[in-house]
């Protein structure tokens, strides 16, 4: 298969080799095959060990689990090191020993801490590149000079305990391609397996000298985290990579077309884990039995229910790759191997990595044609994230500018500092403090008081009451979180130390600590406003239906509120007639406006005083649990109905986008004042029929030109026909390869709960 990619100004002929084709069909027909067992990982470190400290008993589960882990090669790949084989089908990614006492265990969690997963990070893979693990133990050994207490040495040599069984599981793979060669009959398979063999004992150990051996090494340095309880992202992959193609190319060491293959292969190693197996099915799916007593994720979110979610997410592992955007002097990165992870994305029809384009004003022509036609062929990725408004986000929290121009996410689409930052977030429901200002404090889902008494609702005698009411319990909310966080900043680190992710972040060897125990040069934890859209449609509904144009009252509306609008029909359709966020109307923009303008303000307010520990970055976000999230809400006073889903991230209400996407787009681009450096996307989606030919291509092209030029920071198009959905749903068989976007990563429709399949229909009803 050839396409023409363009590089820079010049048209590059791709062609898609044999092996790539055959390893796609292998690796997307792996996927259909349940787990075969095989492997087991130990289930604990070595009793003598269990009186060391916790940091290096996590070191040395890291490196049981690498000298144990299977270091079998999917045939005919290019790179070595493999989360999950395939003949026979093994996850080897599945387990971590443990490494802490039972008392230990239970102690933590009376705390609120224990061992899971750490995800949201970007390590800094230029350093692993330009350094190697061997060159990060010299950093390591030149700090013990400096060292002022036990923990310091204990940190110390927890990365150094990490980074050798890293080293030393490199050491196997590259045995093990030596030993294939010696049985391969194939002269040109056996050629490329010594080359294999010659990376591994190269790198990750040592600094990377070509293009092949730095995406190996990137690889095999996230395929260690992953397996390892480090869910973590991939950063900008074009921008510290390309300097060794770069080198490749100007050499002559290797050619355009080999380094599209690299690419190809590279890519296809994020999907070797994927599952579409049985069990997700939606006919296979049971319900579950939700306490609507229980949140389930953030005790500030409304979000109930676990199963389904979690299920739907099964292919979900934050692998996210950046391109594109400035850098750090301020130029444009684009370069050739921009072009080619998003073309590896397009051809290959998979879910991972996820992809994420950055642009600006003077991003080329180029660059937004190739996204488009990569967003033409669906699944919602590239995301679109704009320089132009998060870069002034970031550096009004205090980021210094050649950082804020390096930004990246987390590997949904929150922003981090790559290599610099330990990150976390929480959700914090707008639309709960909402019905807590409209119920005296008390849930009408549940019936439980969660927020301070802010007087009887029916009193309530202007909009400025209503408003006063929201701001009290948005108040205590966001000081409560803050106040936790700041409380528990430290707490990960006694049970949960990251000791190799730690190698690979900034400021943790240097200052001898650990990231989690506040080693990073950047700490942030994310502020994220949940279900946005609905608070800003109700707050407008009931300052121009019950306030201004006095069609009802207060005690109607809370009666209604009540009895979830039954027999208050009428009502209801005043309030959904109400103007709406989405739609360039100034009356809902402005109150928009207000809303976002006080949540950012509270939380400056509260964390002020704690800037000096860590920053509190303000953003907008449901990610895929807009379902759940309205599952734990009662009705409200736009109109929605009691248990209805919310609106995904920061996009309008299903349905209520009336005036097509230019609106949305101003609407939202009025919400941003470089103030929301966390992000928040808006969610998108468009009929085939209008981007068909080269003439759709360029209308996403001037659509992607049009956000930048509105000042919002995130967007996602998803391209889709309704009746193709309603037809996968009918024969899934036929429609293996449709993904679907799902608020910070993509999935295959077929392979979603009935329940995310017919919201996905739903929406595209709405906007087709």
């Amino acid at each position: 298969m050839k396409r023409v990619v363009m590089i820079d100004t010049q048209a590059y002929i791709h062609t898609e080799t044999e092996r790539v084709m055959d390893i796609r069909r292998r690796v997307r027909d792996a996927m259909e095959q349940p787990p075969s067992g095989g492997w087991k990982c130990p289930d604990r470190i070595n009793d003598k060990y269990m009186s060391d400290p916790i940091p290096i008993r996590k070191a040395r589960a890291i490196a049981l689990k690498l000298s144990t882990m299977p270091t079998d090669l999917w045939d005919g790949q290019l790179f070595a090191g493999s989360m999950t084989l395939e003949n026979p089908r093994v996850h080897a990614e599945w387990g971590f020993p443990t490494y802490i006492t039972d008392s230990e265990r239970e102690e933590g969690r009376k705390h609120g801490y224990d061992t899971g997963v750490f995800g949201h990070i970007v390590p800094d893979y230029p350093r692993l590149l330009e350094k190697g693990l061997m060159g990060i133990i010299a950093d390591v050994e030149a700090q013990r000079d400096y060292i002022q207490n036990l923990a310091e040495e204990v940190f110390l040599d927890s990365v150094v305990i990490a980074a050798e069984g890293a080293i030393d599981f490199a050491s196997r793979l590259a045995e093990r391609c030596d030993a294939e060669a010696d049985t391969c009959h194939d002269p040109f398979r056996t050629a490329e397996l010594r080359k294999m063999a010659i990376n591994m004992r190269q790198v990750p150990a040592n600094p990377a000298r070509t293009f092949w051996q730095a995406l190996q090494s990137v690889w095999l340095l996230h395929m260690i985290f992953h397996s390892t309880m480090n869910g973590n992202a991939m950063g900008r992959v074009d921008q510290y990579v390309w300097p060794y193609l770069e080198a490749d190319l100007e050499s002559g060491r290797i050619d355009m077309d080999k380094a599209g293959e690299l690419v190809d292969c590279f890519c296809l190693k994020f999907n070797e884990r994927a599952k579409t197996t049985d069990e997700q099915k939606p006919e296979s799916r049971e319900d579950e039995n939700i306490d609507p007593k229980s949140r389930t994720r953030h005790y500030t979110s409304s979000q109930l229910g676990t199963k389904r979610d979690r299920l739907d997410a099964t292919n979900h592992w934050l692998q996210n790759i950046v391109v594109g955007g400035l850098t750090p002097e301020g130029e444009d990165g684009t370069n050739p191997l921009t072009y080619l992870l998003i073309e590896s994305y397009r051809r290959n029809k998979m879910t991972n990595p996820l992809i994420t384009v950055r642009v600006h004003e003077k991003s080329p022509d180029t660059l937004l044609y190739h996204t488009s036609e990569a967003l033409k062929d669906g699944g919602g990725m590239p995301a679109l994230f704009n320089d132009e408004a998060i870069i002034p986000a970031l550096e009004g929290i205090g980021i210094p500018t050649p950082d804020a121009r390096d930004y990246t996410n987390d590997g949904c689409w929150e922003v981090i500092i790559p290599g610099r930052t330990n990150f976390v977030f929480q959700r914090l429901s707008m639309m709960l403090c909402l019905e807590w200002a409209l119920n005296s404090g008390y849930s009408r889902f549940d019936g439980i008081q969660h927020g301070p008494d802010t007087g009887d609702p029916r009193a309530f005698a202007s909009f400025d009451d209503v408003w006063k009411a929201f701001r009290v319990q948005l108040d205590d909310m966001i000081s409560r979180v803050v106040r936790r966080v700041v409380d528990t900043i430290d707490n990960r680190s006694i049970l949960a130390p990251v000791p190799l992710l730690s190698a690979l972040i900034d400021g943790a060897v240097e200052s001898r600590r650990d990231m989690t125990a506040g080693g990073s040069k950047f700490r942030t934890f994310g502020m994220l406003a949940e279900s946005a859209s609905h608070a800003i449609d109700s707050m407008t509904a009931i300052k121009t239906v019950i306030f201004e144009e006095k069609q009802a009252t207060m005690t109607e509306l809370c009666n209604a509120l009540d009895a979830d609008f039954e027999g208050y029909e009428i009502l209801r359709k005043k309030l959904l007639a109400a103007p709406k966020y989405g739609n360039d109307n100034n009356t809902a923009d402005s109150v928009g406006r207000k809303l976002i303008e006080s949540f950012i303000e509270t939380v400056s307010r509260h964390a002020k005083e704690y800037e000096s520990i860590v920053k509190f970055p303000c953003g907008v976000g449901t990610f895929s649990w807009y379902i759940g999230i309205g599952q734990g809400l009662g009705p409200s006073a736009d109109g929605r109905l009691a248990g209805q889903p919310v609106a995904s991230n920061f996009s309008p209400a299903l349905g209520q986008d009336v005036e097509g996407i230019p609106s949305a787009i101003l609407s939202y681009g009025k919400m941003h004042k470089y103030d929301l450096p966390a992000g928040g996307p808006l969610d998108l989606r468009l009929a085939r029929h209008l981007v068909q030919e080269d003439e759709g291509t360029e209308r996403m092209a001037t659509l992607i030109r049009s956000f930048v030029d509105t000042g919002g920071n995130m967007m996602t198009l998803t391209v889709v026909d309704t009746e193709e959905l309603r037809a996968a749903q009918r024969k899934p068989d036929n429609y293996r390869s449709l993904r679907v976007r799902m608020g910070g990563w993509c999935a295959y429709f077929t392979m979603l709960s009935k329940e995310q399949q017919d919201h996905h229909i739903r929406r595209q009803e709405a906007r087709s």
